[in-house]
């Protein structure tokens, strides 16, 4: 690795054909990534960019994966900024697609780490995974995040989604365990989700948890 970067020097300094292109600096910063040397992989993309090399989504991906991994997340944003900042349409929905492809990963190791996660990284996993039809992938992850006691910095608006999308699965006992849970706590819901929730859960049986559904609309 220490003979890779004094060549990617020599090759700056000899410049002209020799010059590292976006290839050279995105291999150099894999490499550095996969040994948990994101720091310094971040001042190769510094040289990179200042020698008028734009970086490319292998490039950033590299970097935001290993900053996730390294549980350095507000690098993550950091860098997600600086790549949007000036960039082309197309450069922003990469960043964006890419950063909630990595939600889930955060949150999973922050949880098996002990550490809790806040209210950005559990809703907009949890949202995500139901958006893809993974509702129950995101029912045992909501499971995990309420025994880490984290369940308070979950909006309304996850809890809507996951239940609607338990119920139009006909995961009605998930369903119904969580519309308990919505209960107990008072959170309000929006009267459509409340709506979809309770017609679904009629079949359930349960017709006592669906008379009390009415309480959680606003």
């Amino acid at each position: 690795m220490e003979r890779a970067l004094e060549l990617l020097t020599e090759m700056e300094k000899e410049g002209g054909d020799c010059s590292p292109n976006v290839v050279t600096y995105t291999s150099v910063i894999q490499k550095l990534c996969d040994k948990g040397r994101s720091k310094e992989a971040l001042v190769i993309l510094d040289r990179m960019e200042a020698c008028g090399c734009a970086p490319s989504r292998i490039t950033v991906s590299s970097l935001i994966k290993s900053f996730c991994v390294e549980d350095q997340v507000e690098e993550a944003y950091k860098l997600i900024d600086r790549v949007v900042a000036g960039r082309s349409v197309m450069y922003i929905v990469i960043a964006i697609a890419l950063l909630l492809c990595l939600w889930q990963e955060v949150l999973r190791i922050m949880l098996d780490s002990g550490v809790k996660p806040n209210s950005l990284v559990c809703s907009i996993t949890l949202k995500k995974i139901c958006l893809e039809g993974r509702v129950i992938d995101g029912f045992c992850l909501f499971h995990e995040i309420e025994k880490m006691e984290c369940l308070s910095s979950i909006d309304s608006d996850t809890y809507a989604i996951l239940s609607v999308g338990l119920c139009e699965q006909r995961h009605l006992v998930e369903a119904a365990k969580l519309a308990r849970l919505v209960l107990k706590k008072g959170i309000k819901l929006k009267a459509p989700y409340v709506d979809s929730i309770a017609e679904i859960l009629k079949k359930s049986g349960d017709e006592e948890l669906v008379k009390h559904l009415s309480r959680i609309a606003f």
